[in-house]
């Protein structure tokens, strides 16, 4: 048999042409692979956007003018913030007196800037001061048995003179929708009553 010897240096010159050989061998007979370009996507900027709370505008209150008078401990002019209610003014005047008659008061009426609120003494007859809340808020007759319009029922308007159940009605629904009547002439704002109707039984109602 023949055998080669080489020496150490021939063997490794051997080695390095095998490698670049089958080098070769692949560059030339493998396809060429190309990789296909990958789009960059861009991220778009985040911005967060800053929230704008409105602040609505604080609500001061207003101030109102009241002048009191009457059964009160120290009748005169007064500032109260609105809304305010006629208690709020007594007791700004100091409070009513013993002898104040707070029945024919409306305590809960709400006040108006410039509103006199008058306070009648018991026994006492008045007659409409300015914007006064002097309203009767007991029964619907007083010691004269004259009819309340402020808290008569429909059966006690119906049975007064000149009135008839749709007159009647008309009355209820008008102090429904405008509140009470500050003196007997304002039922002549109740469609259906004129002052000729008014004169059959004004003598018998009262406020």
């Amino acid at each position: 048999m023949i055998s080669f010897d080489f020496t150490p240096r021939e063997k490794k010159m051997l080695i390095s042409l095998f490698v670049m050989g089958i080098i070769t061998v692949i560059a030339v007979f493998l396809p060429e692979q190309t990789d296909s370009p990958l789009e960059e996507t861009k991220l778009q900027d985040y911005r967060p956007v800053k929230e704008k709370i409105e602040k609505s505008p604080s609500t001061k209150s207003s101030q109102l003018i009241v002048d009191v008078k009457g059964a009160v401990y120290k009748p005169g002019i007064y500032e109260l913030n609105s809304p305010a209610r006629a208690y709020q003014a007594i007791q700004k005047a100091g409070g009513a007196r013993d002898i104040a008659d707070l029945n024919r008061v409306n305590l809960a009426e709400e006040i108006k800037d410039g509103m006199v609120i008058y306070v009648p003494k018991k026994g006492e007859e008045i007659t409409s001061i300015g914007q006064a809340p002097a309203i009767n808020i007991g029964s619907s007759q007083n010691s004269d048995q004259k009819v309340n319009i402020n808290k008569a029922t429909l059966q006690e308007l119906e049975e007064l003179e000149g009135l008839g159940p749709a007159k009647a009605k008309a009355i209820i629904k008008y102090r429904e929708e405008h509140g009470p009547f500050r003196t007997v002439d304002d039922l002549t704002g109740v469609p259906g009553i004129g002052e000729k109707t008014l004169n059959r039984f004004r003598e018998q109602i009262t406020v």
